[in-house]
């Protein structure tokens, strides 16, 4: 396996010359990551929360009732009724 030596760090591996790439960067002091992000932001983030509604409110409604039946079922069990019909048929 290999064998031959150190080769070189990244980007300098001692390999053949790459032609015809072109390669572009943006310095961070010239990009402007929070521009207009309270005057556009709210209303990019209202405007795509409304278009996925659809999607998310049935998962929200069917976690809630899930959620709201298992609760009242547990309170029901743990009380003096609940005690009574589960151990009804056992005397």
């Amino acid at each position: 396996m290999g064998g031959h030596g150190y080769s070189g760090s990244w980007g300098n591996m001692g390999g053949p010359k790459h032609r015809g790439i072109v390669t572009y960067q943006l310095s961070p002091y010239e990009m402007k990551t929070n521009a207009h992000l309270i005057s556009k932001g709210t209303h990019n983030f209202f405007r795509r929360t409304s278009s996925n509604l659809g999607y998310i409110l049935p998962g929200v409604f069917l976690f809630w009732a899930v959620t709201h039946f298992g609760k009242k079922r547990h309170e029901w069990l743990n009380s003096k009724a609940g005690h009574a019909a589960q151990y009804e048929g056992e005397h």
